[in-house]
């Protein structure tokens, strides 16, 4: 898994967002990618009880469901997480987003691995917290696609996978991962002009490339987050 990976991983672990068990469905919008997990509500469920076990609010519960009340009825699906992706348009801001998609800032900023609130037109930012799973005894990649509706094309890039070869007890994204921004330096290309162009700081730029003075190559790879 690449380190950008890694390290979105661990924070969004830390706040409690690890898959749970179930199978998964998605839907496409205009503006947005919508990835659902599912499980089957069993004989003595309740909101209260699933809220505690994968962890997340009785009111997320009976949003993501479109609930009036708390009754749920044995043998009905539930959705207990969603992920969803969006594309940055002008004007939008993490704090915008944030109320557009009744989130936090802070929480943006974990599932995308930002170190900054700067955002930049074009790019692309998990809304929902990312489906995490940790790889069981007879999971393979393409069983994993099919049961959370994907492809093992986009489970090995969303992981930073080269092969198909998974571990046991391996922690692997189902839903799309924090994107890793690269750029190829052209010609007039300065750490200053590509800050302001992507909305970001030369000292950030310095710091994700590790870089100990501003000189840039043409050709060369750099990261923007």
């Amino acid at each position: 898994m690449k380190k950008h990976q890694k390290i979105a991983l661990a924070l969004a672990l830390s706040l409690g967002l690890s898959g749970a068990m179930g199978f998964s469905s998605h839907e496409t919008a205009s503006a947005a990618s919508y990835y659902k997990e599912e499980i089957v509500i069993k004989k003595g469920d309740t909101l209260y009880s699933l809220s505690k076990r994968y962890g997340v609010s009785i009111e997320e519960l009976k949003e993501m469901n479109d609930l009036n009340s708390s009754k749920i009825i044995a043998g009905k699906m539930l959705i207990i997480q969603e992920a969803s992706v969006v594309k940055v348009k002008k004007g939008d801001t993490l704090y915008s987003l944030s109320k557009e998609h009744d989130t936090t800032v802070s929480k943006l900023k974990a599932w995308n691995n930002l170190s900054s609130n700067m955002i930049y037109t074009g790019q692309k930012l998990l809304v929902k917290a990312p489906i995490i799973i940790t790889v069981k005894k007879g999971d393979t990649l393409y069983s994993l696609a099919n049961k959370y509706d994907t492809s093992v094309t986009d489970l090995k890039q969303w992981n930073g996978l080269t092969s198909s070869t998974i571990k046991l007890g391996e922690k692997l994204y189902v839903t799309p991962a924090p994107e890793s921004y690269t750029i190829t330096i052209k010609k007039g290309d300065t750490l200053y002009s590509i800050a302001k162009k992507y909305g970001t700081t030369v000292k950030s730029l310095k710091e994700l490339n590790e870089l100990t003075s501003n000189t840039i190559y043409v050709g060369d790879k750099l990261k923007l987050n």
